[in-house]
């Protein structure tokens, strides 16, 4: 790794082996890595806020955009990640990223001989030091890391009633979101969270490109999948989008989290943006919404999934289970 050096400040890469007096090897030289590890504040609204509290979905897209970037320079380096996840990789409050403990990379014929579970592409079977990765595994790692950072930690393959198949659906590359070539199979549901709507807000190729790498396995599709630097030039545009003049230049698009459905853009103009009382996410209220609430007797501002939850914990309060 010394003798092909990567000057770059997206990955921290030994700079220069170290020797003591009788020259014996005592370490290895290495840039100063600073940030925080996507892991520990990415996946959960409320760690995002607290790390970075003026972000907003822009920011969240702009980090994507960063990661595939820093992916696609190393592959142009013939660099192949390997394990890559969420603790690999240092975040600063920019959205600059950097790619740590690099001595697990696969480089030319050192193979990479760790995984993580989430990352690793299904087909991908055996002792991981016995053979070398492609790009296209990294591609995968990088979808799934990607969808995760937009939903704030959803994993791209829970669904309704399915928390323990999540594992098969993984292995088998079924989906329960929909896009230009795939239909996910009857009963196949997006999971009730806040951040299950992400998915129609992204921009078409952007989808098709995500779930083109999430399910080309289990459709035995032959197109190889959308390398980092596609996936890079989907989210330039989509930042594009959402910047003023943009085809998505409208707060919705820019918001942490959603709880409902993108309305029309004769409904946007008219929405007004609140703050749950209960869970604390941002949302959007229509004015019909706003009257239908008041009529449900919840004064302060709630969020459509907060309302159910408590309408169904009222219900289960009128209606005790007896046991005899």
């Amino acid at each position: 790794m010394c003798s092909r050096p990567i000057r770059s400040p997206c990955v921290a890469w030994p700079q220069e082996i170290l020797y003591d007096e009788l020259r014996r090897f005592v370490g290895v030289l290495m840039p100063r890595a600073d940030g925080v590890p996507l892991g520990a504040f990415a996946f959960h609204a409320e760690l995002l806020k607290k790390q970075f509290p003026s972000w907003t979905r822009y920011d969240l897209t702009r980090l994507c955009l960063n990661l595939s970037a820093s992916v696609h320079t190393l592959h142009r380096y013939g660099v192949v990640l390997g394990d890559l996840h969420p603790g690999n990789v240092l975040v600063s409050p920019d959205g600059t990223v950097c790619w740590v403990d690099a001595d697990s990379f696969q480089i030319e014929d050192y193979p990479c001989s760790v995984g993580t579970e989430r990352f690793w592409a299904p087909e991908l079977r055996g002792n991981f030091g016995d053979f070398l990765r492609t790009r296209s595994h990294d591609a995968y790692a990088l979808s799934v890391l990607l969808f995760m950072t937009l939903t704030l930690g959803l994993s791209p393959f829970a669904r309704q009633g399915g928390e323990g198949d999540m594992r098969e659906a993984a292995g088998k590359g079924v989906l329960p979101y929909p896009f230009a070539s795939y239909k996910p199979p009857a009963g196949f549901y997006p999971p009730d969270t806040p951040g299950r709507y992400v998915w129609s807000y992204l921009p078409r190729k952007l989808r098709d490109a995500l779930g083109h790498n999430l399910t080309c396995v289990q459709r035995h599709d032959l197109r190889p999948r959308a390398m980092p630097g596609y996936l890079a030039r989907c989210l330039l545009q989509y930042l594009r989008d959402m910047e003023p003049g943009g085809g998505r230049d409208h707060p919705m698009y820019r918001d942490l989290l959603y709880d409902r459905p993108c309305p029309p853009h004769s409904l946007l103009v008219q929405m007004t943006s609140n703050i749950c009382a209960d869970c604390g996410i941002r949302f959007r209220e229509a004015p019909d919404d706003v009257a239908r609430r008041l009529r449900q007797s919840h004064g302060r501002p709630l969020c459509r999934l907060c309302i159910r939850r408590r309408s169904a914990l009222n219900q289960a309060t009128r209606n005790p289970t007896t046991n005899h």
